[in-house]
């Protein structure tokens, strides 16, 4: 008897054991994120809302910096592990960051915005004319290197922010600026006039921000990385498929933005497009971010520069996410079968 006794307490002991190895969870990967009250960031905002983030394991806290130079500062100071960069601040500070560019965040998003008064329908028609842009903007890039082919002669006037750059139009101290969203579609509700979108000059996409984790947060958290991309994945299917849901999600990090705006700028399917005007996407192609990168040379990066920022492009945690999630039998876009 008291052998059977002794049979039963070890088998209690070995299933309570097993039952608290089957329940027990990690505890979450904790992970800071920068981002910047700007459209292009809505990804991040309906992955952590959604609750994406953490149904991954990972315990995410965001943080916001109002200029594109503080939340570069903030990733190089490692006062946040990770941010949505735009991808030429990213070229323009690579030789003091040390970080990964690991996957995308959103694409495109710049218009060329001028008065009612002018139509313009081509870079040649802005001949002779003041053009307000905004420092280390993609889509201002885009323009400026179709200008500068071109051999179109314009007055180029830097401002810090979209919405500097949006008064000086309004104010008439440029005759057009080149704004990226949302404030191109802010302008038209201004009663300004979306002249040219960047994909009429420019005929693929290009990274409007990217993900960028500090090298020293991959090398200690791979998984956490695989993890937060296939978060972004998940949060882009599901704000394309329910709008009504995602948007408010969206509009609660743009406080002073109409949520019709919100709603154009990244939900609202442009007919002139053919796609969102700045698509939420955590899509990157190698290739194409190359060619985009190369239009910098050597207006803003040297050539070493250039295959410098090309070293820190590591797209593992990129495909580890797709694969995972292919497994799974989660339905990706169209754009990641390729």
């Amino acid at each position: 008897m008291k052998k059977a006794y002794v049979l039963v307490a070890v088998v209690v002991v070995v299933v309570a054991a097993s039952a608290g190895f089957m329940l027990y969870k990690p505890p979450p990967t904790k992970i800071r994120i920068g981002y910047m009250p700007a459209a292009s960031y809505g990804l991040i905002w309906v992955a952590y809302e959604k609750g994406y983030f953490a149904q991954e394991g990972l315990e995410v806290t965001l943080k916001e910096y109002p200029t594109v130079a503080q939340l570069v500062g903030a990733l190089y100071s490692k006062e946040v592990d990770g941010a949505p960069i735009t991808s030429v601040a990213l070229a323009a500070f690579i030789k003091n960051l040390d970080i990964k560019i690991v996957a995308g965040n959103s694409l495109d998003g710049t218009a060329l915005v001028t008065n009612r008064t002018l139509s313009i329908s081509s870079i040649n028609e802005i001949s002779g004319m003041r053009l307000g842009t905004v420092q280390y903007v993609p889509g201002d890039y885009i323009f400026r290197d179709a200008i500068s082919k071109s051999g179109v002669n314009v007055t180029v006037k830097e401002y810090l922010s979209p919405p500097d750059a949006l008064s000086a139009l309004e104010s008439g101290a440029v005759d057009a600026s080149l704004l990226w969203e949302p404030y191109a579609s802010l302008a038209k509700y201004r009663n300004l006039s979306i002249s040219l979108w960047d994909a009429k000059i420019y005929g693929k996409d290009y990274p409007c921000c990217l993900q960028a984790f500090s090298d020293s947060f991959v090398k200690s958290n791979p998984d956490a990385v695989t993890k937060f991309i296939r978060a972004l994945i998940k949060a882009e299917v599901f704000a394309y498929s329910n709008t009504n849901e995602s948007l408010p999600m969206v509009k609660k990090y743009l406080p002073g933005i109409p949520i019709e705006i919100v709603y154009d700028c990244i939900f609202y399917i442009d007919p002139e497009l053919g796609r969102a005007r700045n698509p939420l996407s955590a899509y990157i192609n190698y290739g194409d971010l190359r060619d985009f990168y190369y239009l910098l040379v050597p207006s803003l990066i040297s050539q070493n520069d250039y295959s410098l920022l090309l070293s820190k492009i590591d797209l593992t945690y990129y495909q580890n996410a797709l694969t995972s999630l292919k497994q799974e039998k989660f339905p990706l876009p169209g754009k990641y079968a390729g």
